[in-house]
């Protein structure tokens, strides 16, 4: 499952490579079940209600881990139920390393994917970080992306 805020494109007249629809889709292909749980962020209400309606669903026998797109969107998914991944953009990476709340949402998370070998070094985790950059063609980055998928889940994104 992945949850996000940001579904469709924000900012469609601006090219922007992996987006989350993008990512859902090559997954898809792949033969991977995806859902995709978006929310209305910005207020809290807005998460309280996400999390309300998250709660009931999000359990192991309906889903093999949980994908938050932002660190942010981690606090739907605590307490964790299944295996939980974050990506972390730009913007996330200048708040991990600027307050600790963010670095707390990430260090909930069982695998962090990042943009680059910079931004790895620079946060401090004891979480795997995994390094995506943003962009690589979709082939490519579906199966980077099931590469640690299969890191925390093995059974069930096994290599076909």
């Amino acid at each position: 499952m992945f949850i996000t805020s940001e579904w469709p494109v924000l900012k469609p007249k601006q090219p922007q490579p992996n987006t989350v629809k993008q990512r859902a889709e090559a997954l898809q292909a792949a033969g991977v079940s995806v859902e995709v749980f978006t929310f209305s962020a910005g207020t809290a209400y807005g998460y309280l209600a996400a999390w309300t309606r998250l709660r009931p669903r999000l359990h192991p026998r309906r889903y093999d881990l949980v994908h938050a797109q932002d660190t942010s969107n981690v606090l739907l998914a605590l307490p964790k139920r299944v295996p939980l991944v974050v990506t972390l953009g730009t913007r996330d990476l200048r708040r991990v390393i600027q307050h600790l709340f963010t670095r707390f949402l990430a260090r909930r998370a069982d695998a962090v994917i990042v943009g680059s070998d910079e931004m790895r070094d620079r946060i401090r985790l004891r979480t795997p970080v995994y390094v995506i950059p943003p962009g690589l063609d979709e082939g490519t980055f579906t199966a980077r992306l099931l590469d640690v998928y299969r890191s925390l889940v093995p059974e069930r994104f096994s290599a076909s």
